[in-house]
Order: structure tokens, then C-alpha cells, then sequence
């Protein structure tokens, strides 16, 4: 089986890939923030700046094939509830495009970012909240992302093992449904029971500290452009 690419970290040496990771958790939060209230030209401007940095990173988009699917139902799924909603055409548009372009940009985050440096850099951040363990809870996100690639590399297995079984989908959908549903959860959690298993013979305490991520010139300058591309796609109407 191809290794699924969808949320997988790629290493490289893009300037993304060097960028401290709590920027880019900002980031992500303040596009998905600002999203909110976006006309379509705000939405458009946010989503020709995506591409643009999926075409410098070479972010492999295409290769991620019918792992995209999903999302492609999601955004039909949008554009049906809002036609029952009676919402123009504009902003059936914009709703899409806003979800897309949040989608975009957490595939960017995925792509560029290695789990462990997520959870080194925020636990730093997390210290200094009362009453919260740093490294506890950053050591929770790093190991609930590094499990949502699994859901997509268990879904394309069993697809590829049930062509190969050459299974009728659409004879029996109910049933073939349910018997996905069960063997996506199944395989999900001997998966989990290996993550599990692997942590401990290596002796993993969420509580250790470890080298936090230091940040540079660089990333004060992403997050300025940033703010700065936010204020603009906030403004055009």
C-alpha cells in the first residue's frame, strides 16, 4: 500500500518548514478566525495566497487523490444546506471557499510540521497559563495529531484491500457501510494499540520536558505578513 499523504509531516527545506510552529498554530487560528467575517474578495484574496504557498512549498496536493473526497462531500454537503437555506449564490460561494481555504491551510500546517516540534514549542507557551501543566497538555495534542493521519492510512487500506477483494459497494450500501464502519474502528485501534505499545517500550513521559523551539527573525516576519494579509482581506468588501 502507498503511504497516505494527507496530514503527514514532509520534511524539507522550505521556508515553512523552518518557521517556529506556535506561528504557524497563530496563524492558523487567526485565518480561521478572520475567515468568519470574510467577503468573497477577502475569502479569494486568503485563497490565491494559499496556492501561492502551496506552489513555492510544492505542497503535493494531487498525489493526496481520493483522500480529497471527503472534503469534497463537505463542501457539497455546504452548498446543499445553504441552497435550502435560501442564501444567495454569493455567499453559498464564499461559505465553500471559506471552508476550503481553512482546510488548505491546516493541510500547509500538516505538511510542514512534525507533531513533536508542535508540542515543544507550545509547551513553552502552555507554562505560563495557572493552573495548567505545559508539557502534559502539549504532549496530548502532539499525540492527537500524529493519530489523525492514521483514520486516513486505515481508510485507504481497507479500500485498496476491498478492490482487490473486487467488493460491490453499491449492491448492499447499508451493509457495506456498517462493515466499513466497523473494520475502519477496529483497525483504527490495533493501530492506536501499536502507537500505545511503542510509546512505552520507550519509556514515554508526557511530563518530561524537552528542548523547546526557539524562535528567530524570520518568524516575527511570517506573522507580520500574516496580520498584515488578515487586515487587508478583512478590509476589501
Amino acid at each position: 500500500m502507498a503511504q497516505s499523504l494527507i496530514f503527514h509531516y514532509r520534511d524539507s527545506s522550505s521556508f515553512l518548514n523552518k518557521i517556529n510552529p506556535f506561528f504557524k498554530l497563530l496563524s492558523l487560528l487567526l485565518f480561521c478566525s478572520a475567515l468568519v467575517k470574510t467577503s468573497i474578495l477577502g475569502t479569494l484574496l486568503f485563497l490565491f495566497s494559499i496556492f501561492v504557498i502551496m506552489i513555492i512549498i510544492k505542497l503535493p496536493l494531487i498525489k493526496y487523490g481520493s483522500e480529497l473526497i471527503f472534503f469534497v462531500v463537505i463542501s457539497i454537503f455546504i452548498a446543499l444546506t445553504s441552497y435550502f437555506a435560501k442564501d444567495s449564490l454569493i455567499l453559498t460561494i464564499n461559505k465553500i471557499l471559506r471552508f476550503d481555504t481553512a482546510i488548505l491551510i491546516s493541510f500547509l500546517l500538516a505538511d510542514s510540521t512534525d507533531p513533536s516540534d508542535i508540542a515543544r514549542s507550545l509547551a513553552k507557551v502552555l507554562n505560563h497559563i495557572p493552573f495548567i501543566n505545559g508539557w502534559k497538555l502539549a504532549s496530548q495534542i502532539e499525540l492527537t495529531l500524529m493519530c489523525i493521519p492514521l483514520i486516513f492510512d486505515v481508510n485507504q487500506a481497507i479500500n485498496e484491500a476491498r478492490i482487490a477483494r473486487l467488493e460491490k459497494r453499491y449492491i448492499h450500501p447499508i451493509k457495506f457501510i456498517s462493515s466499513y464502519t466497523i473494520h475502519l474502528l477496529d483497525n483504527l485501534l490495533y493501530k492506536v494499540d501499536d502507537i500505545a505499545f511503542a510509546l512505552d517500550s520507550r519509556g514515554y513521559d508526557p511530563l518530561i520536558e524537552r528542548e523547546s523551539q526557539k524562535y528567530n527573525k524570520n518568524d516575527f516576519v511570517f506573522i507580520f505578513f500574516v496580520i498584515l494579509l488578515i487586515g487587508v482581506g478583512l478590509y476589501v468588501k
